[in-house]
């Protein structure tokens, strides 16, 4: 597919390249070492607006859009990125990495509830991680909503929230599942819309993973 920025002006055609990634909505494409490319599979399916404001939006923990992209029959089709190298890290080892990172994507999702944002497709998966930080990929399913999305996009930032726990306890410890999990519910409670508790609980501990050692074993 021949693609074109929002001038018109050609970037390159991936019938040349090969997808290093894809997922429900489409492919990715490496554009250069620094950046990549989000095709979708149907163009001029999604709303290109959702994309277009979110690369107006200054957000710490958020990816960053570069270009919106167009095929030869002017349907929107993707965009350009930046790309994040997604190495992983062992992040309840670092208090201040957890909850710089952890309360840096809480406020990029109140940004986006206070510009009527519902977002969608938050899960561990659409989380790069590295020793970095954390950076929020993948809006593609995005949608503006009129009302007050503030509930449903903190229950579902929680949900996330839980994932990236578990699959840190998973891959960088020997642990007894079902006792860690219940652990993350108590630590993630989903009766407000804050992230107080999770606050308050882990700056008790000098390392994260202290708060469950009494069911992780490294």
């Amino acid at each position: 597919m021949k693609l074109y920025d929002s001038n018109g002006n050609y970037l390159i055609d991936t019938d040349n390249k090969e997808s290093f990634n894809h997922g429900t909505y489409g492919k990715l494409y490496m554009y250069n070492d620094d950046t990549c490319l989000k095709i979708f599979n149907n163009p001029g399916f999604h709303n290109p607006k959702i994309i277009e404001t979110l690369k107006e939006i200054e957000l710490a923990y958020f990816y960053k859009i570069i270009e919106l992209l167009y095929n030869e029959n002017k349907k929107y089709a993707g965009y350009l990125c930046k790309y994040y190298n997604n190495t992983g890290y062992d992040i309840l080892s670092n208090k201040d990495y957890l909850l710089d990172c952890i309360n840096g994507l809480y406020n990029d999702i109140i940004e986006l509830t206070r510009r009527y944002f519902r977002v969608s497709d938050l899960h561990r998966d659409n989380i790069i991680i590295n020793k970095d930080g954390m950076t929020m990929i993948d809006a593609d399913d995005y949608q503006f909503f009129n009302t007050d999305n503030t509930h449903i996009n903190i229950i579902r930032f929680k949900n996330m929230l839980k994932e990236i726990l578990y699959h840190c306890i998973i891959n960088f410890y020997n642990v007894q599942p079902e006792e860690a999990y219940r652990l993350i519910k108590r630590l993630v409670d989903e009766d407000s819309d804050d992230i107080n508790h999770f606050n308050n609980v882990m700056k008790r501990y000098k390392k994260p993973i202290d708060y469950f050692s009494k069911t992780l074993i490294k």
